[in-house]
């Protein structure tokens, strides 16, 4: 197999050959240096003197250019990549912030849905059926007000769902909570509690039968 070296080399005066031609692009193609070929990437590097040419090799028509030269040559869909740097140390220096930052992202993603979870209390829950209520339109016919109904019955559970996976002891203050709920619906739907009870519990029971099946 060839080296990143070798394949580079192969490659310059094809690029050369079909690019649109400007100085600074092409120079930014003479600077680059090939460090390693991993998987299925083509890593380039760039010494720090060379840092401005950057923008020229990363250009869309460039990228594109040295893909489908790499395809002719290699025979695989292939990528390309630049960091900072030309030596193998630089493309370990540049994996391992990679994963770092790759790391961060994922911890600042789980404490961002820790703390939405948290927010998303009966209160809440109560707070946005009654705001989308009042900006429903046309929410005096009833059939309007059975597909409101019907929506947030499936809300409602799944909502019970979360919280009864958090908190497993938690059934008593579900069944406090769900009468707030179908009594507070019932008033905007000028409904029956029972009415709006009986639609959350079959959406809490498709849920269930469906956790069920998918075991």
């Amino acid at each position: 197999m060839q080296s990143a070296a070798e394949l580079w080399q192969q490659m310059k005066p094809i690029i050369r050959k079909r690019m649109s031609f400007s100085p600074d692009a092409w120079r930014s193609v003479e600077a680059a240096v090939p460090i390693t070929l991993e998987e299925t990437t083509l890593v380039l590097g760039l010494s720090e003197e060379n840092e401005p040419l950057r923008s020229y090799l990363e250009t869309q028509t460039m990228t594109a250019l040295i893909r489908e030269i790499l395809l002719e040559l290699t025979g695989k869909e292939m990528s390309v990549l630049v960091i900072p740097g030309t030596t193998e140390d630089d493309w370990k220096r540049y994996k391992s912030r990679q994963e770092y930052q790759k790391r961060l992202a994922a911890q600042v993603t789980e404490a961002t849905v820790r703390r939405v979870r948290e927010h998303r209390d009966w209160m809440w829950l109560s707070n946005q059926i009654a705001q989308e209520h009042a900006h429903l339109p046309h929410r005096q016919y009833d059939f309007v007000k059975a597909r409101f109904l019907l929506d947030w019955a499936g809300k409602i559970a799944e909502f019970v769902e979360e919280f009864l996976a958090s908190h497993p002891q938690g059934h008593d203050e579900v069944t406090r909570e769900l009468e707030r709920i179908c009594q507070r619906m019932a008033g905007m739907l000028s409904t029956s509690p029972l009415v709006v009870g009986l639609e959350i519990e079959r959406a809490m029971r498709a849920r269930e039968q469906k956790g069920k099946g998918s075991d």
